[in-house]
């Protein structure tokens, strides 16, 4: 039986060159799931069994809810009533999904989802570095436009130019007006037709794209040596935080130790996010043993998480950030800002302070929901505010109509303040 999993989604990032600007994360409610003739009770970040930070699992109480016989009734009532009497045939697995949806969508929380099974399997793969869809990551905005967060290397969506923020409006012929992501997710991977057809608003530009599915391989981590000031900088570009970035990460970052790199730059500019323990692994190899990490508040307590190792680097750290860098992204530009005093360079990021995990349903299918609040080091929360950069620095339209390392004034700016630190 898979266990939940503690995530925290948001963005993602593309090449060196042609993307350094472009990153963009999962996490107790109680929720009650019915399929027909079925209640499934689960509890928002931790469903009965929750990973600690190093992967642990411990037991939580359970607090089962009941509903009444004329609640179960009234669900049945409306359930048959629709099956036997609607003008036309019905979807009976599309209405259990779509009351499920509902009572999700209730909680008017972007970052609380349903998954179907087939989604639930593309979410699993994606967080696992692979998948099989065009290579982009979607969300939805408060006026309800379904956007691109992120677009993934090398990927069908990469190659025929779909960039972050671009809002999509129909898809295989379809308006996506007051679809969901699930919904228009299952669009795109519709399998009746060779290549999902795809319309976007790019400011104010419509535009239409032929973009093929296949299996998509995410690399997490690239990296190479600058030198500026005479100094060796390492540079570290994070697309997301799947399962397996830490260990990719360490081994990016010794590898440039190796050559010795005098100061490191961190990259998460549109990167999304990903999974808690990732990050968290990640920034204790920076933090010295006790050093706050961030804080996890829930309905009754908040409480701190601290670096365990006896590792820590001493040397200067910046972290790239812009408005696609959310949720994990954002953990780690604020966790080395306030405990290891690092340079955050870029933009305002994402804003997204919630924290989700999920949870697997007997049907084959998972919910996403969120289950506690991250802070700070210092106790901040930087819930739709985003993350403050120590130095706000906006992209040239240099580098936007020539992508090139000279050219990117972020990156150079970074460069700047580690090689003289």
């Amino acid at each position: 039986m898979r266990k939940n999993k503690k995530v925290d989604t948001s963005f993602k990032k593309t090449s060196l060159n042609d993307k350094l600007n472009k990153k963009t994360d999962f996490k107790i409610y109680e929720l009650i799931l019915f399929g027909f003739f079925i209640i499934i009770v689960s509890v928002f970040l931790t469903v009965i069994v929750v990973h600690d930070l190093n992967g642990n699992s411990t037991d939580k109480s359970k607090s089962k809810i009941s509903l009444s016989d004329n609640e179960l009734t009234e669900f049945e009532e409306v359930y048959n009533l629709i099956n036997d009497s609607y003008y036309k045939d019905v979807d009976k697995e599309q209405l259990i999904n779509g009351a499920i949806n509902g009572m999700l969508s209730s909680l008017d929380d972007p970052h609380t989802n349903y998954f179907s099974e087939q989604e639930a399997e593309t979410f699993n793969e994606v967080m696992n570095g692979s998948y099989k869809g065009i290579g982009a990551e979607i969300s939805i905005d408060k006026n309800g436009n379904i956007f691109i967060l992120s677009v993934f290397k090398n990927s069908p969506a990469f190659e025929v130019g779909l960039k972050f923020n671009d809002i999509i409006t129909e898809v295989n012929g379809k308006s996506t007006k007051g679809l969901t992501t699930t919904e228009v997710v299952s669009l795109i991977k519709d399998e009746n037709v060779s290549k999902a057809h795809i319309k976007i608003n790019r400011n104010g530009e419509m535009l239409e794209f032929d973009v093929e599915r296949r299996n998509v391989v995410i690399e997490s981590v690239e990296s190479k040596v600058l030198t500026k000031n005479n100094k060796k900088i390492g540079y570290v570009m994070v697309n997301n935080f799947a399962n397996n970035t830490y260990e990719q990460f360490r081994i990016h970052v010794e590898d440039m130790e190796k050559e010795n790199i005098e100061g490191l730059i961190i990259d998460v500019r549109g990167n999304s996010g990903g999974y808690l323990h990732s990050v968290t692994n990640m920034i204790n190899m920076f933090l010295q043993k006790g050093k706050v990490i961030y804080q996890i508040a829930d309905k009754k307590t908040t409480y701190k998480y601290t670096a365990t190792t006896n590792e820590s680097r001493n040397y200067p750290v910046a972290v790239l950030v812009n408005k696609a860098s959310a949720s994990a992204s954002e953990i780690l530009a604020i966790s080395l800002k306030e405990s290891y005093d690092a340079f955050v360079v870029g933009t305002y990021t994402y804003g997204k302070g919630t924290v989700q995990t999920t949870k697997d349903l007997s049907t084959g299918g998972m919910i996403k929901y969120t289950i506690q609040k991250w802070l700070s080091p210092k106790g901040n929360w930087i819930n739709e505010t985003g993350v403050e950069p120590t130095h706000i620095v906006e992209l040239s339209k240099e580098y936007e109509n020539n992508p090139t390392i000279e050219n990117d004034n972020q990156l150079q700016k970074a460069l700047d303040l580690v090689s003289n630190k």
